[in-house]
């Protein structure tokens, strides 16, 4: 075969692999939620039945970028909300870069004050690009407009407030779609949840992300009653140095009889939610 047609041959092949490829990422009325690998950190990316991507937090490092061009397609450049859980570096680290290189519609955040330097670089990016703001807030839904809520549960208004510890701030969110929902808890511990559980605020789901990558100080017996997951998913790093998951909170899930995946063991972990279910 002449040079010239092998050439033609293998562009040929690249350009169907793109093809099919590309035609695996369209929208087809489920909701997928990705929980990115970023190694010891969160980053998770909600892709709605009509195609319209939410990221929540942005993990240590930027694994997450990458994590993001696996499941979004190559020609599309929007992402419709972000959502910063707290300002910890394993939850924001690139989440800057993402505002740089995407058109970011809106972001989502609880609005603490801390001198956190990549909360400042991330807050003077939101505002060189005026991208608007919304402030966390238990009594507002935000609504997809395809059959995704998300249901703002934590926490209650902080605004402008400095804390002196930023885990209970976390943004936490239930995702719901159809009779299935995903709740995601960023790094909460024990303290916010039975905060959370007086509030009266209903927080079944049938997935539960485990709050702060399994640690011991959080995913306490009561809240996990309240949850009643089917399933739980765990965002941490192989071999990490904090001794997660913590062998307390693998046991309590054990005895709950609560199946659980975890990035360190599966790398990126897809979870798919049909209207039905």
């Amino acid at each position: 075969m002449h040079p010239r047609h092998i050439l033609w041959l293998f562009g040929l092949f690249g350009f169907l692999g793109l093809l099919f490829q590309e035609s695996s990422k369209l929208p087809d009325g489920l909701l997928h939620a990705h929980i990115l690998d970023v190694g010891q950190g969160d980053s998770i990316m909600l892709v709605s039945p009509s195609g319209k991507q939410v990221v929540v937090d942005g993990g240590p490092d930027l694994s997450a970028l990458e994590g993001i061009g696996r499941t979004m397609s190559f020609f599309d450049r929007s992402i419709e909300l972000l959502v910063l859980t707290h300002p910890d570096l394993d939850h924001i680290t690139a989440l800057p870069a993402m505002i740089e290189r995407y058109q970011i519609q809106a972001i989502l955040l609880s609005g603490i004050i801390t001198v956190q330097p990549q909360y400042r670089r991330l807050l003077a990016e939101v505002a060189e690009r005026q991208i608007p703001v919304i402030i966390a807030d238990p009594a507002m839904d935000i609504d997809l407009g395809d059959g995704v809520v998300l249901d703002v549960v934590w926490p209650q208004k902080i605004f402008g407030t400095v804390p002196k510890k930023t885990n209970d701030t976390s943004v936490v969110l239930r995702v719901i779609f159809g009779s299935g929902s995903i709740l995601l808890t960023g790094d909460i511990e024990e303290a916010a949840e039975w905060a959370i559980l007086k509030t009266g605020a209903d927080i079944r789901s049938g997935i539960l992300k485990i709050a702060h990558h399994g640690s011991r100080t959080s995913s306490s017996t009561g809240f996990l009653l309240a949850v009643e997951p089917d399933s739980a998913v765990i965002s941490l790093g192989k071999d990490n140095g904090f001794g997660h998951p913590h062998p307390s909170v693998m046991e309590r899930l054990n005895h709950m009889h609560i199946p659980v995946q975890r990035t360190d063991l599966e790398e990126d972990i897809e979870i798919v939610l049909r209207k039905n279910k």
